[in-house]
């Protein structure tokens, strides 16, 4: 498996996140700035919001499903019986519906957005880790036809979707929490647990950010505050990309530190508090791990850029009209009368199968 690269690859005909990244690429210990403890990821450069605004003083509690997630979670936690009249697979579709009309209803956000991957390999990441989700298949055409119609429905019902070009949901989820009122309460539904970095209590200036954490298919889901990041892994939220970074994730292709698993990765994280300081005190450490620090120094690094989720992206935020007629005819087409049925009256419209 490849190992990552320097940081300083970047610089040389990777375009990294607008007119200001060549700067950035020119300096490779500024793309991983040091987050200030507590900070969460105040450290990025915000794009101005693009959630819907507040009307007035009252605060919103505000919903960002991770559909890419949540969809493929679907796709193979429901049996794969759930077919329309024409054979084609329904059940990511049916699975997300029906978990939207819940979480309307145990949760009562004033605004749900489903955010989709614009590239699920983004080409910044891969230019610094080419093993970075190399070892995924490719993407099934049964899904691929349920994401294209799980936007029709969408679209057709008139609720809002986004992503952010040329990257994951979860970098689109980032810029859309940063961008948060004061006051605000974002729930981030997914079962991804790099999205626990954005993971903040509020302030006067910021938004409180928890995640619900799909444990099992889509149903069964637990909630993480700063506290409970902070008991389930021992670090908090703003360093759980050191930590991931130092542990690895094989399932995305990313080695992680020789010789650290999460145990050794959560004390070095606790007494160091992020991968530039660790790698300082390289000669701290035991002769092995000192070695493999001094070897993996610059892909321990370029690691923790791919984990570190883009909270300054831009982010396109679509926000149709409503056409009943036509989501009717799509629900009849594919045997998702019920599932638009119920998402319709929970999202207080008239239902078009009705």
């Amino acid at each position: 498996m490849a190992a990552c690269h320097h940081l300083g690859s970047l610089a040389h005909g990777h375009r990294l996140l607008g007119p200001g990244a060549s700067s950035l690429a020119s300096s490779p210990h500024s793309l991983i700035p040091p987050a200030p403890a507590g900070a969460g990821l105040s450290w990025l450069s915000k794009r101005p919001a693009v959630l819907r605004r507040r009307q007035g003083p009252e605060t919103m509690r505000r919903m960002l499903l991770d559909t890419a997630s949540l969809t493929y979670r679907a796709f193979h936690a429901l049996p794969e019986s759930l077919t329309d009249a024409q054979g084609q697979p329904i059940g990511g579709v049916r699975g997300v519906l029906d978990m939207h009309a819940r979480l309307i209803g145990d949760h009562a956000p004033g605004e749900i957005v489903h955010v989709f991957d614009a590239d699920w390999r983004p080409q910044p990441r891969v230019a610094l880790c080419p093993s970075y989700k190399a070892n995924r298949p490719l993407e099934p055409e049964a899904i691929t036809a349920q994401f294209t119609l799980l936007r029709q429905v969408l679209d057709g019902l008139g609720l809002a979707r986004a992503e952010a070009p040329g990257w994951e949901a979860d970098d689109a989820i980032a810029a859309l929490a940063l961008g948060a009122e004061a006051g605000d309460e974002v729930l981030i539904v997914s079962g991804d647990r790099d999205l626990l970095q954005l993971v903040r209590d509020g302030d006067a200036a910021t938004a409180t950010v928890q995640l619900l954490y799909t444990q099992r298919g889509v149903t069964d889901l637990a909630a993480f505050d700063a506290a409970a990041v902070r008991a389930a892994y021992g670090v908090a939220p703003e360093r759980y990309a050191d930590y991931a970074a130092l542990r690895g994730d094989p399932s995305d292709g990313l080695l992680g530190l020789a010789g650290a698993g999460a145990k050794t990765a959560r004390g070095l994280v606790e007494r160091y508090g992020d991968v530039d300081t660790l790698i300082a005190h390289a000669d701290e450490q035991t002769p092995a791990l000192a070695r493999n620090l001094d070897a993996g120094a610059e892909a321990l690094r370029a690691t923790k850029w791919v984990v570190a989720l883009r909270g300054e992206v831009e982010v396109d935020v679509v926000r149709p009209e409503s056409h009943m007629d036509r989501v009717a005819a799509l629900a009849r087409a594919h045997s998702l009368e019920g599932p638009v049925g119920r998402l319709a009256r929970a999202s207080g419209l008239s239902s078009p199968t009705s």
